[in-house]
């Protein structure tokens, strides 16, 4: 399961570039990518640090949309390693019916060291709907079903998910530009298991490619492991909220 996950996930990491066969053509394709980096740091009674990076690739295309992004963490609290993670998620969305319709696929690749997940693959296909679709604005919500393969410190498991998602950006002005971005997932024979996602911001720019945000993030899981690699730690806590601020540079 593991390894068929992995060449689907791959191979839909690669389907954006069938999209510059349609930019060649003359076709009406629109690329929007972008790399952020954010820290904070505070010293005193307790030092902490902590440093995200994200890559973001968005194409949009008359037929077919693909989004994509990569996120990575990495923190320290008086010296262990408090923070590290990496999530990779690709969106493959083609548009039928009225062209607010869409049908895809999702897949995301995640890891952890602290909460001690070595490895989490998700591939599955979903179905969604665009409620506003303008280049300044932008709602839409989706549905699917994941196959999932997972390996913690201690299991390893296949096993099958429901996914339901919301993406909202909002471009205000010329300078400045909000985005919400809610997902949900539950396992498909223990519903009670979950985990939810919710990215928030806004970004100001400072020149045509260069731009201040600031982000909140949270990651909840309704069932959090208390087994993890490193320092002992029971994560009693349901909810894991980052706020970072940093530079957003547009290509």
């Amino acid at each position: 399961m593991k390894k068929y996950i992995g060449v689907a996930w791959i191979a839909l990491l690669a389907l954006p570039f069938a999209g510059m066969a349609e930019e060649a053509k003359g076709t009406n394709v629109a690329w929007k990518s972008s790399v952020s980096l954010g820290a904070t740091y505070k010293s005193g009674n307790t030092e902490k640090s902590l440093f995200t990076m994200n890559l973001k690739g968005d194409r949009y295309a008359e037929k077919s949309d693909w989004l994509s992004s990569l996120y990575g963490e990495h923190g320290k609290t008086e010296g262990d390693q408090t923070e590290g993670q990496l999530r990779g998620q690709s969106d493959y969305r083609y548009k039928f019916g009225s062209k607010n319709f869409f049908g895809g696929v999702f897949g995301e690749g995640y890891y952890d060291v602290i909460k001690g997940i070595r490895t989490r693959l998700k591939l599955g296909p979903n179905i969604g709907y665009y409620f506003i679709n303008k280049d300044t604005m932008k709602l839409d919500a989706s549905f699917g079903v994941n196959a999932v393969y997972e390996r913690t410190a201690t299991t390893e498991e296949n096993f099958a998910e429901y996914r339901a998602a919301l993406n909202y950006l909002w471009e205000f002005s010329k300078m400045g530009s909000y985005y919400l971005n809610l997902e949900y997932t539950a396992n498909v024979e223990d519903t009670d298991d979950g985990n939810g996602l919710l990215v928030t911001g806004v970004k100001s720019k400072l020149s045509e490619q260069l731009a201040v945000f600031i982000e909140v993030r949270d990651e909840y899981d309704n069932t959090p492991p208390v087994v993890v690699t490193g320092p002992p730690v029971e994560y009693a806590n349901h909810a894991d909220v980052t706020v970072v601020a940093g530079l957003t540079y547009d290509f």
